[in-house]
């Protein structure tokens, strides 16, 4: 045996094992890192899926609900049309309806009488009183909305919006006055669709969203030419008739109306009569035959539905045409 052997010995420890050990561990926990990351990633992902197609379920039956409404709703209007003849504030239509339970969601709702407000498309009637008389109309409503604006021109202004040329009237502005502006835009050359589109015209730019949204409250934009009905419209639609129509008559109206509505138009041109001491030959010259009526054709239905996490609001303009024919003129969605 050699002097100094021994077999129990322990050997000395590698030192290059060390580093090896270290770069070992660091590498697990780089792994172990990646799969939490990877792993919260996709259990992040799963939840948000669940809540997309929970809330997309939740919007789809709000809106076959609203669908819904709308079809009770037009029913409603075929009935009203056997019983009256006349459309006034006081009718069924014209009452809010209470939030309602269903399943697990409420509904509810209100209608709009849209000839209660000025038609912005009447501007294109072919009677030419008729139409000079809708662009005074909407000049005064706006006067007297914001008095201290200048709408002076505003009816050839929104004439030219709508009709089908590129012919300017004296006061009006055409595509070659828009495709100046920032960015440039040509001019619909077609009845407008939603009162928004004003925002376009000339003039109204300078607007702040409330001024705009206080001028809007009084007017609608219908498919075809449509009356003012006296027993609906609100005290500045009355005044803006005529220049004399002050709010104090307008207001007598409604007093008068809500005691008994008016069974045809004759019955308010008689309070006018009364009222400013104008012969029935004055007040035609200013209000001529055909623009107003006790009778309503178009009506706006404002539908909410609350069904889960969803709170949806559905907006339904009708046209009833008959006592068997309503129909869906347009709809838009938003969200309460």
């Amino acid at each position: 045996m050699v002097k100094g052997y021994s077999a129990n010995k322990p050997n000395k420890p590698n030192k290059l094992n060390k580093p090896q050990q270290g770069f070992a561990l660091l590498t697990v926990l780089l792994v172990v890192a990646l799969i939490s990351m990877v792993s919260s990633q996709l259990i992040y992902d799963q939840q948000l899926n669940i809540q997309r197609s929970s809330y997309m379920i939740h919007q789809a039956h709000s809106v076959s609900v609203a669908f819904g409404f709308e079809d009770w709703v037009k029913k409603g209007l075929k009935a009203d049309l056997e019983d009256n003849k006349i459309d006034h504030l006081a009718e069924q239509w014209a009452q809010p309806l209470i939030p309602v339970a269903f399943a697990d969601g409420m509904v509810s709702g209100e209608m709009t009488d849209l000839q209660a407000k000025i038609n912005v498309n009447n501007v294109l009637s072919t009677d030419k009183a008729q139409r000079l008389f809708w662009k005074k109309m909407i000049v005064r409503s706006l006067q007297q909305s914001l008095p201290e604006s200048s709408f002076i021109g505003f009816g050839d202004v929104l004439e030219d919006w709508i009709d089908a040329d590129d012919e300017t009237l004296e006061k009006g502005a055409e595509s070659d006055h828009y495709l100046l502006n920032q960015p440039a835009y040509r001019t619909a050359n077609q009845p407008m669709v939603m009162v928004s589109e004003l925002k376009n015209l000339q003039g109204m730019q300078v607007l702040n969203p409330g001024q705009f949204n206080l001028l809007a409250n009084s007017f609608s934009a219908l498919p075809t030419e449509t009356t003012i009905n006296v027993n609906t419209a609100d005290v500045p639609v009355i005044m803006a008739l005529s220049d004399w129509l002050s709010e104090d008559i307008a207001k007598q109206w409604l007093q008068v109306r809500k005691q008994e509505p008016a069974k045809e138009v004759k019955t308010f041109l008689d309070f006018l009569e009364e009222q400013t001491g104008f012969s029935a030959q004055e007040i035609a010259n200013d209000i001529p035959a055909g623009v107003l009526s006790v009778n309503t054709q178009f009506f706006l239905l404002k539908a909410q539905v609350d069904y889960g996490e969803v709170k949806q609001v559905v907006f339904s303009i009708f046209n009833r045409k008959s006592k068997s024919e309503v129909t869906l003129v347009q709809r838009w969605l938003s969200v309460a």
